[in-house]
């Protein structure tokens, strides 16, 4: 059974017994928005009860930030008014696989569903930075932040000061990258941007607790960055990546060491190839600008996206 491990008036998050996955449902005036609900039936259930109990008149959104099978695998569970999602996902050449995924853990454990495994259809599709929806009053803006998939989004919930993060800055988990290290690190440097665009405070990423103020997410980046960085200065140099620091940080190493030696992998492939290289100037302007952004810790908010 999942646990709500943060609630206010119009903010709940449910976790997930497994991997602590995060599930957010947002309740405005003009409609309930429910995010990458997941995992077990019993869990998805509750969130589906809590979301009847709440909706009244309103619409429901489902917004789905990447198509990680565990983020994906409770939407038929929900009559949704409106899908949301990025392009890319909706284009995922992957389909087929991640739902295999999907119907494997299922059977696996002898899981049985009340509902069909099926990967969303997006009715709206963010196709660039800055695509905007109003449902009344309620204003979002979504990102396109690929790097941990290539078809990974954010949402940022403007009156709420909220920002979605799907699998980014988890205070569980290293940055895990499954599609680019160089996108991933773009969609770090945008961040700020993204702030200083839409002014968020409170950040929700799909894994572990909640960032409930900006200097906690603005941390949760430099470490995401120092890792990235880390990384790519052991295979350019050939010095071993120290891990025991790793797991010092880290809680879970029998689970992650897998992801690290991943991230490794893909890495060096992305070294060899040429898409990148190390530059160790590189680490003076990056955790110069990343202790100015720390001590300023706000941002005013700025105009309308187009």
């Amino acid at each position: 059974m999942n646990k709500i491990i943060y609630r206010d008036p119009s903010i709940t998050i449910f976790q997930s017994a497994l991997f602590q996955t995060n599930s957010t449902v947002v309740v405005t005036d003009d409609t309930v928005l429910v995010v990458d609900p997941a995992w077990l039936p019993d869990e998805v259930y509750s969130i589906r009860q809590y979301v009847d109990s709440v909706r009244g008149n309103r619409s429901l959104c489902l917004i789905f930030t990447h198509s990680d099978y565990d983020h994906i695998i409770g939407y038929k569970a929900f009559a949704a008014d409106k899908v949301f999602m990025s392009k890319a996902m909706a284009d995922n050449p992957r389909k087929d696989k991640i739902l295999e995924e999907a119907l494997a853990f299922d059977e696996q454990y002898y899981i049985e569903r009340p509902y069909p495994i099926e990967y969303p259809v997006g009715d709206f599709q963010v196709y660039r930075d800055g695509v905007q929806y109003r449902q009344g009053q309620t204003k979002m803006t979504f990102y396109l932040t690929p790097g941990h998939t290539e078809d990974s989004m954010m949402v940022i919930i403007w009156q709420l000061g909220l920002c979605i993060a799907g699998d980014y800055l988890c205070n569980v988990e290293f940055p895990f990258i499954y599609h680019s290290s160089v996108d991933y690190l773009n969609t770090l440097e945008k961040l700020p941007h993204i702030h200083d665009r839409n002014w968020f405070t409170r950040l929700v990423p799909g894994h572990g607790d909640p960032a409930l103020t900006i200097n906690d997410w603005l941390h949760r980046r430099t470490e995401s960055l120092a890792y990235i960085y880390a990384l790519r200065e052991s295979i350019a140099s050939g010095i071993p990546f120290d891990e025991s620091s790793l797991w010092t940080r880290y809680r879970y190493p029998r689970l992650q060491s897998k992801f690290h030696a991943d991230n490794l992998d893909l890495m060096k492939r992305e070294y060899e190839a040429g898409l990148w290289v190390w530059d160790p100037e590189i680490l003076k302007d990056v955790f110069a600008a990343t202790a100015v952004e720390t001590t300023s810790g706000s941002s005013e908010e700025s105009e309308d996206e187009s």
